[in-house]
């Protein structure tokens, strides 16, 4: 196995590396360690080529993290399994596993096919966002260390001094947009459940068009989204399909809770992209998987 680890002190990362370690000396399961380095072109480079032979990567972090294990590992022979331990873990989230759950996968999960997104030639499994989501996240980049709020925090902050942008995609024409999600999983921004009818196993994604042209309608789809009631609002539109054009110039894009690029943007759905365990149907050692 390769265990691809964002380093960092957080109780669940400490906690899934020192379980792994006393699983790998229980079984004497060969494997080795990459600890990312936050640039992204030489991670997936090397990650891409130590995967190779490789039967499982072991991915320990949060949506960022699998990103970058995505995109090296697309079109390999290998399966991945997912410890989660970000902050907002949102694709982890919609499973609705338990943490022994996903530890159980480990050694015992059968593979799973995972549809993921693509974006300009890069993938992302998870979330893409143009306009207000992505620019939150350009505020948070300089956040050395964010908390389970910090999203929800940094998007009521950022209601007061954001504007509108205007965005053309090849289903609407060029008008004021507060944001545009396009979704192969239901979260983004540490839980908010944005796009309910998301499956990633549908072979399509979900555009989620967020309207609302003045101040106190955005603060209102905010406030409705928090509480997963923003479906019922008119100026949200819900569109599903294989491909999106956003012909719009100079845009941020976020996909995962990173900055990845600007419009315009060609995107794509991938069926079946990717093998991801999950919990098998056999009987597990609840004990085992739960140890510290």
């Amino acid at each position: 196995m390769l265990v691809v680890v964002k380093p960092c002190s957080s109780k669940s990362t400490q906690s899934h590396v020192k379980w792994l370690k006393v699983q790998f000396a229980k079984k004497n399961s060969e494997n080795e360690w990459f600890f990312t380095s936050g640039r992204f072109a030489e991670d997936v480079a090397q990650i891409r080529s130590k995967c190779v032979g490789q039967a499982t990567v072991v991915v320990i972090g949060g949506d960022g993290t699998l990103h970058l294990v995505i995109n090296a590992t697309v079109g390999q022979p290998c399966n991945l399994a997912l410890l989660p331990a970000g902050t907002g873990n949102d694709f982890a989230r919609q499973f609705k596993l338990s943490m022994a759950q996903w530890r159980a996968c480990v050694f015992t999960g059968t593979e799973q096919a995972i549809d993921v997104g693509m974006v300009n030639g890069r993938y992302f499994v998870n979330m893409l966002g143009i306009g207000f989501s992505a620019h939150v996240v350009r505020t948070m980049q300089s956040q050395q260390k964010r908390g389970q709020f910090s999203y929800i925090w940094a998007g009521l902050l950022n209601l007061f001094n954001y504007r509108n942008v205007r965005l053309a995609t090849s289903s609407a024409p060029s008008r004021s947009m507060m944001m545009l999600l396009i979704a192969n999983g239901q979260y983004f921004a540490a839980g908010l459940k944005c796009a309910p009818t998301a499956r990633y196993q549908s072979g399509e994604l979900v555009g989620m068009h967020f309207y609302g042209k003045s101040f106190l309608a955005r603060v209102k789809t905010f406030t409705y989204m928090l509480f997963a009631q923003h479906m019922r609002l008119s100026s949200v539109i819900k569109t599903a399909g294989v491909h999106f054009m956003i012909h719009t110039d100079g845009l941020d894009i976020e996909a995962d809770g990173e900055i990845i690029g600007q419009t315009p943007a060609k995107v794509s759905c991938c069926p079946d992209a990717i093998r991801l365990k999950q919990p098998a149907n056999c009987r597990v050692d609840m004990h085992e998987v739960s140890e510290k």
